[in-house]
């Protein structure tokens, strides 16, 4: 009885053991994360961004500006063969304009379309204060690609959106991201990949280089903390 009692206590002790240290392992990694891209305290000065650049589509150049106000709006504007591509969100509202989906006009998006761009609004690392935010993480275990390896950790948001991101086990920057998204009516697994990156006057980095699906969206230039009215999510 001694002996059973003494491998049941070994046994409950390795479990705790590991429980908690794999709790600080994911703590680790995400304060990891803050840090090499320039941490907490320069992330929460960052309240605006103004991002001009192109896509890259087939060979196509699309000019493109997204205008950003921390966890208040967020639009982006494109144009392509005089055809004009809008996407605005607002803490409650999305709306778009696709003209090669048929959208000629700013029209409202579904309750779906806008659950999975209300993160958006976030512009700080969304890693930063995930707690206070009523996100969630899990350390998923790690990968290896192209001879690097990578933590996987799986971040859930309090609008219950979920993506996987696969950060460096050396520099702490996210190489990749995965998320299931709907895409005409279908779910899917999107991924999105990340390069580039580069220092802003803030004192943060951000890729400014990333690949989804085959369109390549890059950063040309970037103001932080400029003035952007509200009126630049208003929809008329």
């Amino acid at each position: 009885m001694k002996n059973l009692f003494s491998t049941l206590f070994i046994a409950c002790f390795f479990v705790a053991v590991s429980t908690n240290s794999f709790a600080q392992t994911v703590d680790e990694v995400i304060a990891s994360h803050v840090a090499a891209t320039g941490g907490a305290e320069n992330w929460k000065k960052l309240q605006s961004l103004k991002i001009t650049g192109h896509i890259e589509v087939q060979g196509i150049e699309i000019p493109f500006t997204q205008q950003s106000v921390h966890n208040k709006g967020f639009r982006l504007d494109a144009e392509f063969s005089g055809m004009q591509i809008i996407q605005i969100t607002t803490q409650t509202n999305s709306w778009s304009q696709m003209p090669f989906a048929g959208k000629t006009n700013l029209e409202p998006s579904s309750e779906d379309e806008h659950k999975a761009l209300v993160d958006k609004l976030d512009i700080q690392n969304e890693f930063v204060d995930w707690k206070e935010k009523g996100s969630s993480v899990e350390l998923i275990g790690k990968d290896e690609e192209d001879g690097n390896e990578y933590f996987k950790v799986r971040l859930t948001t309090k609008t219950g959106n979920s993506v996987i991101h696969f950060i460096d086990t050396k520099t702490f920057l996210i190489y990749k991201s995965k998320h299931t998204a709907k895409v005409q009516g279908q779910e899917m697994e999107v991924e999105v990949m990340l390069m580039d990156y580069q220092l802003l006057s803030v004192g943060v980095m951000m890729a400014h280089k990333t690949d989804q699906m085959g369109q390549v969206f890059v950063i040309e230039h970037v103001e932080a903390n400029v003035d952007i009215p509200e009126s630049t999510f208003d929809v008329k």
